[in-house]
């Protein structure tokens, strides 16, 4: 299986098909440069710990993310860590299941049979922490672009998103057999794939507002730094992690002075 490079731009990508490799790299709020986002890889700080289903894990704005919620993505994170092969079955996702990490272990035994179980268990531990950290990137991402939406006074109908996201489907897979193969090896429902795509269409909305209200920024490159910035700048202090959770998106991390 081919590994997707960390750096590769999705700029040309189909809407449908950038949905899923955001989970594996991160939504960017605006275009994808690296100056944005560039803590996006760190890890969650805390213990590793299962979410309770019905617990808010983080709060962002009056928004709450549950732990059904944090589980149900970070299977998707798990299925979206490699790019599956273009034929041929889809293999299942390695299972990250903390603390012990004994799936992941057995799994990597299989091409690793020199190294100890520590070592491996220290593997599964680094990956589980990356997936963890890129998905609530994409979602805390995904809810303060929604909150500001409401707040702006800027939206997307359900039919438009469905549109886009059919446009975009027909055009990247035109068959039902491709995307059925995209659903099966990314883990992902229509729903999934559509909370992705009306992100990216409220960012584009809310730049197009922003960079109309501050025409005196120079490049559009510059408009999506500052517009990104403001995102952050008004979002992190409203955004509110519980311990295990904390990322570079979360008031508390700035709290402690990580950045």
């Amino acid at each position: 299986m081919k590994r997707r490079p960390r750096g590769a731009s999705r700029v040309t990508l189909g809407v449908v098909a950038a949905a899923i490799l955001a989970v594996a790299g991160g939504l960017c709020l605006a275009g994808c440069g690296s100056e944005s986002r560039p803590h996006r890889f760190r890890p969650v700080s805390g213990s590793i710990e299962l979410a309770p289903p019905h617990e808010a894990v983080i709060e962002i704005g009056p928004t709450r993310m549950t732990g059904a919620t944090y589980s149900h993505w970070m299977a998707i994170g798990a299925a979206t860590v490699e790019m599956p092969p273009p034929t041929g079955p889809v293999q299942a996702p390695v299972v990250y299941a903390p603390p012990g990490f004994t799936a992941c272990v057995k799994h990597l035994q299989e091409n690793a049979r020199k190294a100890t179980t520590a070592q491996l268990q220290e593997k599964c531990k680094s990956v589980f922490e990356s997936i963890q950290a890129r998905i609530l990137n994409f979602l805390i991402t995904g809810y303060w672009l929604r909150n500001e939406a409401a707040e702006e006074h800027v939206s997307v109908t359900a039919t438009e998103v469905r549109k886009k996201f059919e446009d975009e489907r027909r055009v990247h897979f035109p068959t039902a057999a491709a995307f059925r193969r995209l659903q099966e090896a990314s883990r992902q429902t229509i729903p999934d794939l559509e909370f992705a795509v009306k992100t990216q269409m409220l960012s584009a909305k809310l730049l197009e507002r922003f960079t109309k209200r501050h025409s005196h920024i120079g490049s559009a490159q510059a408009g999506i730094l500052a517009f990104n910035a403001k995102i952050r700048g008004k979002w992190i202090p409203r955004t509110s992690c519980r311990a295990g959770y904390v990322v570079p998106d979360c008031k508390q991390y700035h709290a402690k002075g990580k950045m």
